[in-house]
């Protein structure tokens, strides 16, 4: 699965991810190995119409899911992709600078970030993963470990509310109180 974004929002100002030139270079790279679809902010250039998502917008997380692999330059479907299991390849300017990519790619080894001109080593990454006979089943226990070491926020929230403003006044004492709802 890939995904591009438009890149323009105000946050995105002098940041860019993936060319055109590179968007076909991965196109043709990846086809010998299945099935292709691309999601977009902004309009698919017309020689990869035949790539487009042929799901509407509510069932992205499911494909995403059942994807061998997510490729793009949006940092959150990358994110989303490493937490549901699934190799997350990122390619755009804000590689490295992200604490939530960071920590899943550096601590839990669920993604990884390219900047455009070290497009190249994002490819040979992709082939070295679609080696993997195992793919899939390494990352669902890469993502088991991210979860075991994470607190059920839901817990935690349900918890803070119900005991409000003593549950305040916990976590202000003891911000590790949270690992008890794991």
């Amino acid at each position: 699965m890939l995904r591009f974004v438009a890149l323009q929002g105000h946050h995105d100002l002098g940041h860019k991810g993936i060319s055109l030139d590179q968007k076909r270079k991965l196109i043709n790279f990846l086809k010998s190995y299945g099935k292709i679809f691309i999601t977009s902010e902004k309009p698919i250039e017309e020689e990869f119409e035949e790539y487009r998502l042929p799901i509407p917008p509510e069932s992205i997380h499911s494909l995403l899911y059942y994807s061998k692999m997510f490729i793009g330059d949006s940092q959150t479907m990358t994110t989303e992709a490493a937490i549901l299991g699934t190799p997350a390849l990122k390619c755009n300017t804000f590689a490295g600078k992200l604490s939530v990519p960071n920590e899943l790619e550096e601590k839990y080894n669920l993604c990884y970030s390219y900047l455009p001109e070290n497009f190249n080593q994002l490819l040979e990454k992709v082939e070295e993963l679609l080696k993997y006979n195992n793919l899939t089943e390494l990352w669902k226990e890469r993502v088991s470990k991210f979860i075991e070491e994470k607190i059920d926020v839901t817990d935690f929230m349900v918890w803070f509310i119900e005991n409000y403003p003593e549950s305040n006044r916990i976590v202000k004492k003891d911000p590790n109180y949270q690992y008890n709802f794991k």
